[in-house]
């Protein structure tokens, strides 16, 4: 466990039940606080209420992809860092994430040295 990590908060938005389980256990691990939504309605609710140091977003989810969930979330919280979670990379779509303001991207499938370095990064600890 990191020291640095504890207390930081971290907000996990995927339609991936098994994915949303796994990112929890390995974050939990290291320090960090881990909540999860598995669709964009429930996250933006919940990065309201926990107020999260940081959000990790898939971009493909049924009903509210991960652009308009961010949309949204962008429209009261400019300040929370996101990690772009997806397993296609279109550019289009990359493009449109990084005018949203979003610190790091992660590509499925990842490592969880590749998930703990970028969450790092992305927190600048």
């Amino acid at each position: 466990m990191n020291k640095n990590f504890m207390h930081r908060k971290i907000l996990v938005i995927d339609d991936e039940q098994e994915l949303l389980n796994l990112m929890q256990n390995i974050l939990e691990v290291e320090g960090f606080q881990v909540f999860c939504a598995s669709n964009g309605a429930d996250g933006i609710l919940l990065n309201e209420r926990k107020d999260p140091d940081l959000i990790i977003l898939d971009l493909r989810m049924p009903e509210m992809d991960g652009i308009e969930t961010l949309h949204k979330i962008r429209k009261y919280d400019n300040k929370v860092r996101v990690i772009i979670l997806t397993g296609y990379g279109c550019p289009d779509t990359i493009r449109e994430a990084a005018d949203l303001n979003i610190s790091e991207y992660l590509s499925k499938p990842f490592e969880n040295e590749d998930l703990i370095r970028v969450v790092s990064q992305a927190l600048e600890l």
